[in-house]
């Protein structure tokens, strides 16, 4: 698992956004829907054509002139999972194997 909060990030690790479950204190819907949200933009990259515009200007908040205000913007979103948004971007992006977003098996 990449922890985004390192000042060097190995891409031989892919990241890993479980934050659903807060340190087994039981589950956490708003870390779910947050860490859907994330998810889901890395699957946009991963397409092709307008999805993939769409989650790169996602990432980079462009569209919003209030980007750090917004709750679910990509920088909130990753400060809220205790993420580094230029580092979670930049693995996403530059990721030499596709990132899995399917569920792990707890």
């Amino acid at each position: 698992m990449i922890d985004f909060m390192e000042s060097t990030v190995s891409m031989d690790n892919l990241p890993q956004i479980d934050m659903a479950y807060d340190c087994g204190k039981g589950y956490d819907a708003i870390n779910e829907l947050m860490r859907a949200i994330i998810l889901r933009a890395v699957e946009d990259y991963n397409s092709s054509g307008e999805l993939r515009n769409e989650a790169i200007a996602y990432m980079f908040g462009e569209g919003d002139d209030e980007d750090d205000e917004y709750i679910f913007s990509f920088a909130s979103i990753c400060r809220h999972l205790g993420l580094d948004p230029g580092k979670t971007r930049h693995a996403i992006m530059t990721a030499t194997r596709r990132i899995s977003t399917r569920r792990r098996a707890a």
